[in-house]
């Protein structure tokens, strides 16, 4: 590849955007040989990603490899720097209850890691601060793309055989013609119960219940939101829900920088509600990112929850309650200046919440020298001020060949598990959650579009046709995809879409190695692909991905496929009969476009919940025509049929 100071440059893959995803898919492609430009209009790494100062997930097992290495790196800085035994290494890992066990960091820290994993591949180029100027598209294919340096005006032309688009604006995409949405669809038009306008309520308890009682390996939490209220009309808008600036906050006297004076503009009436709402007890008039603050206001005088969010390494917290709510309104599609005055007006309203807090006189005292215990990290976020990026929660979404709607993430019919996706290349584990769109409500609802269907909400396959867009063959999309907004609630975390961009980055691999563009790429063979190299493709409570044992592959593999008609694949146990007949009777079909995966799930679920004896080994070897095993008689265990199964599908002519 040509250097840095080159005008045009030719790689193998262009990646846009170096947000968490956009780094996964630059390392996975430049490890397997591709050279890589990674193009960011940033001077930092890793987007809003250090910010948010965390790995949120509800699924504490391993899912693929590059989000587990990144885990893994954050938690050997800790340990090489502070040793295992110390404060910084057990927040970090342990999280604490406030975190359900999440793996947290210090911005600072994602930072490094970012910048180490990229630096250590030699197959990738970085350019920073350089803006998309143009795509240039012929023949159903992006054939180069243009950027301009931010402070020079220096061009730099960059021709790809593949293209990656991993920012969370979606610009490159949109720049190259493709179609994409914004905003929220109306319930009729996808059958999504919770779509368009929607008013919900808090219910606290432990949820998902499933969980709760062990039937579901995800982790509880404390409050899901109630099926949509009246009032919630279904009508699809332009709203899209709130960012926020996730400030990071320190109490160490040696490592806080103090706000002198409020930003410019501050309204002290923007926040007066907070203390109104506290004296007369209807919290439910405000927002819900103030709210956050009087439930814990009236609960304990403890700054720690006042300044909720992630407890952080180091004596410091990622405040999660900063949200403005309508804030985001007009920002997926507008232009630079106009982006810059949105960040501005999030920036002014994080800043000015704090200077409230700490410094309004009618904030009560112990309250206000709470505060005053904070401020900003002065080692974070040294060369903007010690703020973060603003987090851009939705903007463009991607209208692909396939569409991820929240019926993926919800208990399909006749089945114990979501709807199975005969091309998934991922899952996704979050709860579907949006926070709020508007400031409307209904007498005692949330703010309208406010959603966290803990409950409801089950892990769901993503097929490969949600990455690519409908009219561009060498275009994979690994950040905005294609999902509603419902949808994309359980899509948007950043694991998730780490995870994601690896099986991507994956199917850009394979194209290059077979000559074709990544929408040509079989599904049937990238899913064997990434399944043998341990990138999760379905989700099981008793299946995780670090088990190196061969079955794994062929369980992952099936599980896209209709082999299972729930989350318990239950490896050890025997293979009953009437499963096994419907299992061969599908070896020959599964690589084929035409295979029903779900017709087979709820075949299977039927079977499952009827009794039939074990089938023995030999019996399963004769019915998919394998030649007879040793000790025939023996009962055949479901692993040990799903390698079989998997090894005789591979055998089949291709479709």
């Amino acid at each position: 590849m040509a250097n840095a100071s080159a005008d045009r440059v030719r790689a193998d893959v262009l990646v846009a955007g170096a947000t968490a995803p956009g780094l996964v898919a630059a390392v996975r492609a430049a490890r397997e040989g591709l050279s890589v430009a990674l193009v960011t209009p940033e001077a930092q790494l890793g987007g809003s990603f250090p910010s948010l100062g965390a790995i949120e997930t509800h699924y504490a097992g391993n899912r693929a490899p590059l989000l587990e290495e990144v885990m893994a790196r954050i938690r050997l800085h800790y340990a090489a720097t502070y040793g295992e035994n110390s404060e910084p290494y057990r927040t970090a890992t342990g999280g604490g209850l406030a975190t359900g066990g999440m793996l947290t960091f210090e911005p600072r820290v994602a930072e490094i890691v970012c910048e180490a994993m990229i630096a250590a591949e030699k197959n990738i180029r970085v350019w920073r601060r350089h803006a998309l100027a143009g795509v240039t598209v012929r023949g159903g294919l992006v054939r180069e793309a243009a950027f301009a340096h931010e402070v020079t005006g220096a061009r730099l032309t960059v021709e790809a055989a593949a293209f990656v688009e991993a920012a969370d604006e979606g610009d490159f995409m949109a720049a190259a013609g493709v179609e994409f949405r914004v905003g929220r669809e109306a319930r009729a038009e996808f059958g999504e119960p919770n779509a368009g306008r929607v008013f919900a309520r808090w219910v606290r308890g432990q949820f998902p219940r499933d969980a709760v009682e062990g039937r579901l390996n995800l982790l509880v939490k404390s409050a899901t939101t109630e099926s949509p209220l009246p009032g919630s009309t279904g009508e699809g808008d332009g709203e899209i829900q709130n960012y926020s600036v996730r400030l990071c906050l320190s109490r160490d006297p040696a490592n806080r920088r103090k706000l002198d004076a409020p930003p410019a503009g501050y309204d002290r009436e923007a926040f007066a509600p907070i203390l109104r709402s506290v004296a007369e007890k209807e919290t439910l008039r405000l927002p819900f990112h103030h709210r956050l603050l009087i439930y814990t206001l009236e609960e304990t005088a403890a700054m720690d929850h006042v300044f909720h969010g992630h407890p952080l390494p180091n004596r410091k917290r990622s405040w999660n309650a900063t949200n403005l709510t309508a804030g985001s309104r007009g920002y997926a599609t507008a232009g630079p200046a106009a982006r810059r005055a949105i960040e501005r007006r999030h920036v002014d309203h994080a800043l000015g919440l704090m200077w409230f807090l700490q410094n309004d006189p009618a904030v009560p005292a112990a309250i206000r020298a709470q505060a005053a215990e904070w401020g900003l990290a002065a080692d974070e976020f040294s060369a903007r001020g010690h703020v973060p990026p603003m987090y851009v929660r939705e903007a463009r979404r991607l209208a692909g060949r396939a569409v991820f709607t929240e019926n993926d993430a919800r208990l399909a019919p006749g089945l114990a598990r979501a709807p199975v996706r005969a091309d998934s290349i991922g899952i996704t584990e979050f709860s579907l959650d949006s926070l709020a769109c508007t400031m409307e409500r209904r007498p005692g609802t949330l703010c309208d579009g406010q959603l966290f269907q803990m409950e409801a909400s089950r892990p769901g396959q993503v097929g490969f046709g949600v990455m690519l867009p409908r009219a561009i063959e060498n275009l994979i999309v690994v950040n905005p995809m294609s999902a509603t907004h419902v949808g994309w609630g359980a899509v948007r975390q950043t694991p998730t879409l780490m995870h994601l961009a690896e099986s991507a980055a994956w199917a850009v691999v394979l194209a290059a190695r077979t000559g074709r563009a990544v929408a040509a790429v079989g599904v049937d063979a990238l899913q064997r692909h990434l399944a043998a190299r341990g990138v999760m493709l379905a989700f099981f409570n008793d299946v995780d991905m670090n088990i190196r044992d061969p079955w794994i592959s062929a369980v992952q593999y099936l599980g896209t496929k209709g082999f299972f008609g729930s989350y318990d694949a239950r490896p050890a146990d025997p293979l009953s009969a009437a499963v096994a007949r419907l299992w061969v009777a599908a070896v020959g079909s599964i690589a084929r476009a035409d295979h029903d995966a779900m017709a087979l799930a709820r075949a299977v679920r039927a079977a499952e919940t009827a009794p039939s004896p074990p089938i023995s080994r030999g019996e399963f070897h004769a019915l998919l025509g394998r030649p007879a095993p040793a000790e025939a008689a023996a009962a055949i265990s479901r692993a040990a049929a799903c390698h079989l199964c998997f090894e005789t599908s591979a055998l089949a002519p291709p479709p």
